[in-house]
């Protein structure tokens, strides 16, 4: 099973939202832990093969399962768009952000060859 590891400011985020969109993003980040299928999941672009976007309601939760020890949380957010518009360019330069740093932790990790 993997570790859960939350980004920057995302548990916290997660922690001020409704107590069902609580529970509901920990039973779909404890089936992602399992590697098992999980419902209301989408891709997120930008972010990789493995970017994906957890659906509560008008909240959102983005990780990333590409790398193999960990679930990784790269933000929490209440979704502030209307209906079928996209969402707002902070939250996807935030997301960015942190993948981006996750990605040159992995790599200052790496072992040289």
């Amino acid at each position: 099973m993997r570790q859960i590891h939350w980004c920057g400011t995302a548990q916290e985020d997660l922690a001020v939202m409704p107590a069902g969109v609580r529970r509901q993003f920990a039973t779909k980040l404890a089936y992602l832990a399992k590697e098992a299928l999980v419902s209301g999941v989408a891709a997120w672009k930008g972010i990789g093969p493995d970017g994906k976007k957890l659906k509560s309601g008008g909240y959102r939760l983005i990780v990333t399962t590409e790398f193999p020890e960990c679930v990784h949380v790269l933000h929490a957010f209440k979704k502030d768009s209307g209906r079928g518009r996209g969402t707002r360019g902070r939250h996807v330069d935030l997301v960015e952000e942190r993948y981006r740093r996750l990605c040159a932790d992995y790599a200052a990790r790496a072992p040289r060859q």
